[in-house]
């Protein structure tokens, strides 16, 4: 957020100091608040400074110089306001500009109908269009999907295990934007995505340990189990990793991270059918088939 000229924030600060303690000045030589307009304010200030003014004196002088503060005050706020009230709610807050009354917690203005369908509908038609990748994928594997009915059996739970995964750090992450506890600068999103990876790590090895029992259960083949828990592992991890990230990404590009809740299910559809047809492909078909020569 821009910051008014430091020779205007001397006037003001001048100006509240009097206003809150008029008999502070004298002879003494002033109080911080004068001192600090004088250095701004050049041979005038130095003059009030000299003479020992005091700084309702020197706020006196200020108004005649630049007249209303209160105006000039209010009057920027306004001007911040139409340009930064927009990334308070979008999730890019600047703390010191949300902060300010009225402007966190305000409503958002209403929207028709037809604006609002159009600003999420033109989202989803893209999301939409992403999301049909995932056929080309599952095309390119129909040799592995005929021979190994266990992957397609099990695909939609995997999927759908990266899409829960990643949605829950993405919402963690668009509230704490939201709330300004994070920040999309590169501390914050260091900080954001080291936590993450650790979680992610951590979720991983538990859901595949737990999707290696529930295949097993199912179909009775411990390749098969392996294969489906390694791919749910790199799925979970990779969707945390994902969530994480896309909130953060869309806040710099401008644009509402709200909306990475819905595009992290996608990406991960396609991303998780990607993971899983390769690693599937990988370990029951050429590690199986090196485990049979041996």
């Amino acid at each position: 957020m821009a910051s008014p000229p430091p020779k205007i924030m001397a006037l003001w600060n001048a100006k509240a100091a009097a206003a809150e303690h008029p008999w502070k000045g004298g002879s003494g030589g002033g109080s911080s608040a004068s001192l600090l307009a004088a250095h701004h304010l050049g041979g005038g200030g130095q003059r009030h400074r000299r003479s020992g003014s005091s700084s309702f004196k020197l706020a006196a002088a200020v108004e005649d110089e630049v007249g209303s503060l209160e105006q000039w005050r209010e009057a920027q706020l306004e001007e911040w306001g139409k340009k930064e009230a927009a990334r308070c709610d979008s999730g890019d807050p600047d703390l010191e500009f949300c902060e300010l009354p009225g402007i966190i917690n305000t409503p958002p203005a209403e929207r028709s109908a037809a604006e609002e369908a159009w600003s999420r509908g033109r989202w989803l038609l893209g999301l939409l269009v992403l999301q049909s990748m995932s056929s080309v994928v599952l095309d390119s594997y129909q040799e592995l999907l005929r021979d190994h009915l266990v992957v397609t059996l099990f695909l939609t739970m995997l999927v759908g295990a990266g899409g829960n995964a990643g949605n829950q750090s993405a919402i963690k992450v668009i509230r704490g934007l939201a709330t300004g506890s994070m920040k999309p600068t590169g501390p914050g999103v260091r900080r954001a995505m080291q936590q993450q990876l650790a979680v992610g790590l951590l979720l991983g090895a538990g859901l595949a340990a737990g999707g290696w029992v529930r295949v097993y259960l199912t179909n009775g083949n411990a390749l098969n189990a392996t294969a489906i828990s390694i791919s749910l592992f790199l799925i979970v991890l990779c969707s945390v990793v994902a969530g994480t990230g896309l909130p953060f990404a869309l806040a710099k590009a401008g644009v509402d991270p709200a909306n990475a809740g819905t595009s992290i299910q996608v990406i991960m559809d396609i991303t998780g059918v990607l993971i899983t047809c390769a690693t599937c492909h990988l370990v029951l078909d050429q590690l199986a088939a090196g485990l049979s020569v041996a």
